[in-house]
């Protein structure tokens, strides 16, 4: 294994490869996806180290970060399109590995990636970005032995497993028996400089919204965990009290016509406005418009990576969200969040309603989200972090 520890960090001159295979249909003629590995990359390549992005050819990843991008062409099929990534990724990999100091993998049902850094004593991280535990009880039982398979290998031949929160270190050690010094928590953290606090009125403007409306926001990708149908439930007993209420989602996903058909059925068609996907990079001014933000997951969600919690406060918007584990992991001792039971709509209701009766509230609670998060868990920070993990130092952990 090549010696990197006792080594100062500020002058390591490291060689990174990360790996990392995504596949969404919607963003084939345009940019997005893995935004956190793109941030990881560009921060780590500001930081003085030279970067290299292995990524399918999908959504333009040379127009997403300043490091270094190989696109890898795969067989557009399904089942075959993975397989040709994982095929095409290793062969360019073992042509290059030479040049590489460490290799960064982000989980992607393939083993190829580390057995080759293994057989070429180049040091390897593997991260899992969620749960996987709630990853093996869906889809055939030949699908869920694969995947079992496939992370039980990656996880053996890594140095270490990367996971988002100490939530799923305790499940990976609880579940997995991998070893907890294996494991090291590296928070998803946001981007503080893009994500900031920023004028209502002026961001209304821009995304073409009515500033005189209280709205409450969510920003993420709509899956059924989100809670999202919590909301929809809650949103009576809210413009009971204050009429003047809008609810705001950001995103796309698969529980789009699913959410949109409920709120439809209630005749919440007016006071929901759903925006769709919108670019990366004017997600802030969309939060930015957002009197409240929500994160009411269900109580047994993928708890892994709430990114969402991360941008609201840095944006400086003060949250009223499902009191699960790994939430109350982010915001700590923060208060500026108000956490309430997962599910429940006339919880979430009430927590709603008594920020919307409290300004004074929401900004002492906005104040002290964005100081936390930019102290916690700025990517930048978390960069460093990183390097150090790769020395063997003390690991990072959350206040």
């Amino acid at each position: 294994m090549k010696i990197l520890k006792n080594m100062n960090p500020t002058n390591m001159k490291l060689r990174f490869f990360i790996i990392a295979y995504w596949h969404d249909p919607r963003f084939k003629k345009k940019v997005g996806g893995l935004i956190r590995m793109f941030e990881l990359a560009d921060n780590l390549k500001q930081m003085g180290r030279h970067v290299t992005l292995i990524l399918p050819k999908i959504g333009y990843p040379k127009k997403q970060t300043v490091a270094d991008v190989i696109e890898i062409p795969f067989i557009d099929l399904p089942i075959i399109r993975p397989l040709s990534f994982h095929l095409i990724s290793s062969l360019y990999l073992l042509k290059t590995l030479s040049n590489a100091d460490f290799i960064y993998v982000r989980q992607l049902n393939s083993f190829l990636p580390l057995m080759i850094s293994k057989l070429c004593n180049i040091p390897s991280f593997f991260e899992i970005p969620n749960d996987p535990y709630i990853a093996y009880q869906s889809g055939s039982k030949m699908r869920r032995f694969f995947e079992r398979t496939m992370d039980k290998l990656s996880m053996a031949l890594s140095n270490k497993i990367v996971v988002l929160s100490e939530w799923s270190k305790k499940r990976l050690n609880q579940l997995g028996g991998v070893p907890l010094s294996k494991i090291v928590v590296l928070p998803s953290g946001t981007d503080t400089d893009l994500f900031r606090p920023l004028e209502k009125d002026a961001c209304c403007q821009k995304v073409g919204l009515d500033p005189s409306f209280y709205y409450i926001g969510f920003v993420g990708t709509f899956f059924v965990h989100q809670g999202i149908d919590v909301l929809i439930d809650a949103a009576p007993l809210i413009l009971e009290k204050f009429p003047n209420v809008r609810f705001l989602l950001v995103g796309d996903g698969p529980m789009m016509n699913s959410w949109t058909d409920k709120v439809n059925q209630k005749g919440l068609q007016d006071v929901f406005i759903f925006t769709g996907q919108v670019p990366y990079k004017k997600v802030p001014e969309y939060i930015g418009t957002m009197d409240i933000c929500v994160a009411p997951h269900f109580k047994d969600s993928n708890q892994a990576s709430p990114v969402k919690i991360f941008d609201y406060m840095a944006c400086g918007r003060p949250i009223v969200a499902s009191d699960i584990e790994v939430v109350r992991e982010i915001v700590g001792d923060s208060r500026c969040a108000l956490l309430v039971y997962p599910g429940y709509a006339d919880d979430l209701a009430r927590g709603i309603i008594l920020l919307l009766q409290g300004e004074t509230k929401r900004m002492e609670m906005a104040k002290k989200g964005r100081e936390w998060v930019k102290v916690n868990f700025d990517r930048k920070k978390l960069a460093e972090k990183l390097i150090l993990k790769i020395q063997n130092q003390e690991p990072y952990r959350i206040p």
